[in-house]
């Protein structure tokens, strides 16, 4: 009958009553719940994940700023646990209050369930085809189209070299001397590839920037000048 009630529209939907023990029963086994905080511990300081962006990223910047933190390696797990929370706000934070007591038994098993919660905010994982989209345009230095393509790269979580450089290739300006260079001297490790683009780049930036003071050398303008007064005489 009260499902039945409940289906009225308009008829609010009754508050569940909480269990008297809800709001001290820990998600977290008892391994993790009775470790005791480091005295000097410091909540990492970032931003709260309300679970608009994609969750793996989150993983990452607060791992990265846990593992900054001089913490015993005995006690690092159960802080990872019992701190992650203080890393989350609005939706995300009611999800981890609302964990089952005694389910979290790990660092792991609690980002998994994390990431399978909010996998709707997830990035689609790239694939090594992507690679072949990525071209260097008309306007695009080398310099632009390396760090693009490396970008790109780190995305895809296994590689093969062998496509990965003809990809690298296959995306330059033909008329480009890396393109050339590369084609003519075929290599086998994408190091190698990335070594020889960025010797590319230094020569190129230090050809331009040479030829840019020998332009605005004190002499060179005098001559500028010098024949334009000649000319204006004639």
């Amino acid at each position: 009958m009260k499902a039945l009630i409940q289906r009225i529209p308009g008829v609010l939907t009754p508050i569940k009553k909480r269990t008297v023990n809800s709001f001290t029963d820990s998600p977290f086994v008892d391994v993790i719940t009775l470790v005791e905080m480091p005295r000097k511990f410091n909540f990492p300081n970032m931003k709260q994940y309300e679970g608009m962006t994609n969750p793996d990223d989150h993983i990452a910047q607060y791992k990265q700023r846990i593992f900054t933190a001089a913490i015993p390696r005995d006690l690092r797990e159960a802080c990872m646990c019992k701190a992650f929370g203080s890393s989350l706000n609005g939706p995300t934070l009611q999800w981890y209050t609302n964990l089952p007591y005694n389910s979290i038994a790990s660092f792991t098993q609690l980002t998994d369930t994390f990431v399978e919660k909010f996998v709707i905010s997830r990035k689609l994982e790239k694939h090594l085809d992507h690679l072949y989209t990525i071209t260097q345009r008309h306007d695009e230095n080398i310099r632009t189209y390396v760090g693009h393509f490396n970008r790109e790269k780190v995305q895809i979580p296994h590689y093969n070299e062998t496509t990965a450089i003809y990809a690298f290739r296959k995306g330059l300006r033909f008329d480009s001397d890396i393109y050339k260079e590369l084609t003519k001297y075929p290599y086998r490790a994408m190091e190698d590839v990335l070594a020889k683009a960025w010797a590319q780049i230094k020569w190129k930036e230090e050809e331009a920037n040479f030829i840019g003071k020998i332009n605005n050398h004190p002499n060179k303008r005098n001559k500028t000048v010098d024949r334009r007064s000649n000319d204006v005489r004639a």
